[in-house]
């Protein structure tokens, strides 16, 4: 396993490396997008160095801003979205050195080394517990078509993916192994990560019955505390705001048509999107967001009809499917393109074409979109 975890940090090193070409191509032809300065952690604090390099400050635009905030100052009525566990993380290794101020140096790179850290040993992880069912080559290749993936770059922004799919592959890992309360404890923290993290609740129980034939012993007991996680949180915001919800309602200010009150199914959802790529010149920036959104979620139903069809583990699959279900529920596709890369059923599937001409044109397709995406990310332009 030495060796493998050699490879593996090869593979990643050799991807974080490329990482940072499209930084600087972004920075060296465009300038940043004009009327979005709020996007980057400039907006909120005089440049300085190192951070102030390209090839660094723009790792926390976006939601970056927002954890960053909330690991210094706390929640606020309008931040309450962002789930606690990442801000947390940041909060306590900064508090090692020192805290400093608010979008600082120590918090800055206390961030970066927790989505780092966290990503590459999800790999490795994940190579584990691909290996309960595939060999090595196949898992090797599932691994690959993760890392270039066209929103991979988000692994090692400071958002919550890293963390998220860590918790994720641990929760299943240990579940395979038996080791339940291990599993637990990854799935209650895995719910106050993420909202949809509380997938992972019905999922792991129904793994459980698949391995242990019973619900009839004691060791069921860690799984039935999963929804500690998210509960927390909600009780939380009923002490903080007097609203058990506010972080789902506080979704809906954001601006992304998300609606929090009520269930869209996604047809209407669809037929919203071809209205819009009808009614909106392609020379707006959004339409090709959302013709990106639009064609991110074709592909994610295509993939996971393939997935059904070869079997793939019905827990994973199961995982997956909930994911991807309590988003596009909600009216809109915004953020798909970022949400389905830490649905690790799908990159199995795809690992499992045949065709070295898909694969291949799959590859092919994915470097470039991850390239041209990441810039975009990187001068304040929104992706996912």
């Amino acid at each position: 396993m030495q060796r493998i975890t050699l490879y593996l940090l090869f593979l990643f090193l050799l991807w974080r490396m490329f990482l940072f070409v499209p930084l600087w191509f972004g920075s060296t032809l465009f300038s940043y997008r004009e009327g979005y300065d709020y996007t980057s952690i400039w907006k909120f604090i005089k440049p300085y160095s190192p951070v102030d390099s390209v090839f660094l400050y723009p790792w926390a635009n976006f939601d970056g801003v927002y954890y960053l905030s909330i690991a210094s100052n706390g929640y606020t009525v309008d931040n309450a979205g962002f789930f606690p566990v990442f801000p947390f993380l940041i909060r306590l290794l900064a508090g090692i050195f020192g805290q400093g101020e608010q979008f600082g140096k120590i918090q800055f790179f206390s961030a970066l080394f927790i989505v780092h850290a966290s990503f590459f040993t999800s790999l490795v992880v994940f190579y584990k517990l691909l290996r309960f069912n595939y060999n090595h080559k196949i898992s090797m290749r599932v691994i690959f078509f993760l890392l270039v993936f066209p929103t991979s770059f988000y692994f090692v922004s400071i958002y919550t993916e890293s963390v998220f799919f860590l918790l994720s592959v641990l929760s299943f890992y240990f579940a395979r192994k038996k080791q339940w309360a291990a599993s637990s404890v990854s799935a209650i923290i895995l719910s106050a990560t993420r909202i949809v993290g509380i997938a992972i609740f019905p999922v792991l129980l129904y793994e459980f019955f698949k391995q242990e034939k019973t619900f009839r012993t004691a060791r069921i007991i860690p799984l039935l505390l999963i929804p500690l996680g998210i509960t927390s949180y909600g009780l939380f915001n009923l002490w903080q705001w007097g609203d058990f919800f506010h972080f789902l309602q506080i979704h809906g200010t954001l601006g992304n048509s998300r609606s929090t009150d009520s269930i869209i199914l996604f047809p209407q959802t669809i037929f919203r999107y071809i209205k819009i790529l009808i009614s909106v010149s392609p020379s707006v920036y959004e339409w090709w967001i959302a013709l990106l959104e639009f064609g991110v979620f074709f592909l994610a139903v295509f993939l996971f009809y393939v997935a059904w069809k070869k079997k793939i583990r019905f827990s994973y699959l199961l995982f997956a499917l909930l994911s991807f279900l309590i988003p596009i529920s909600s009216g809109t596709f915004t953020g798909l393109p970022r949400y389905v890369v830490v649905l690790f059923p799908l990159f199995i599937v795809s690992a499992l074409i045949k065709s070295k001409w898909l694969r291949f044109a799959y590859v092919t397709v994915s470097i470039v979109l991850l390239g041209l995406l990441l810039m975009l990310f990187s001068l304040g332009y929104f992706v996912a």
